[in-house]
């Protein structure tokens, strides 16, 4: 079912050419978002391999949003992952990743989480993996357990290997690949048929 999809804008070539852009501000913004943390989140709960959640973490700035959320359903203290140069106070570590277009660089404040913590980490949708990755490794980086990787969407056509080294991904919606509607572009294109 495309639950999310069905209320997100997609953007074509944002922020270059060849990237669709899923602007999720348009399902943060509807009456269903609410129902769909909500949905996760129980979701989540029922998980067998998430035992004794301690915290949720938000990858700056959109998995604030479903972080924040999902945490205040799940009734956990939540996290920042902010992006480098975000003003964040006091000592931080940092770990960077490759994006579909670049690198990006994520920073998390020491003294926030450690060996104890049992951490469920949000972000907007799954890409390539690199938010996600870098956040996880980070958390580790600090001695926590990183129970979960969460999203609202995963873009199932990127294969890369930061995606198989996640641990537990759980989504929303996995959005599977564009089809043309000319079969001779797919077999060009994509090697499909």
């Amino acid at each position: 079912m495309n639950e999310v999809t069905s209320l997100c804008r997609t953007i074509p070539d944002y922020p270059v050419e060849g990237i669709n852009f899923y602007d999720l501000n348009s399902v943060f913004a509807s009456n269903a978002f609410h129902v769909m943390v909500e949905k996760l989140a129980r979701r989540l709960e029922r998980d067998s391999d998430i035992q004794y959640p301690t915290h949720v973490v938000g990858v700056e700035s959109r998995g604030f949003v479903l972080g924040s959320a999902i945490a205040q359903e799940m009734m956990l203290p939540f996290v920042m992952i902010r992006k480098q140069n975000s003003k964040y106070p006091g000592v931080t570590r940092s770990q960077s990743y490759e994006l579909e277009y670049g690198t990006n660089t994520l920073e998390l404040q020491e003294g926030i989480l450690g060996h104890t913590s049992r951490v469920i980490i949000a972000d907007d949708l799954v890409a390539t993996g690199g938010s996600l990755l870098a956040s996880q490794k980070l958390c580790e980086d600090f001695g926590a357990t990183v129970l979960a990787n969460t999203a609202m969407l995963d873009l199932t056509y990127i294969k890369t290997p930061e995606k198989e080294q996640l641990n537990n991904l759980i989504v929303i919606e996995r959005v599977l690949p564009l089809v043309h509607k000319d079969p001779e572009l797919l077999v060009e294109e994509h090697g499909w048929e």
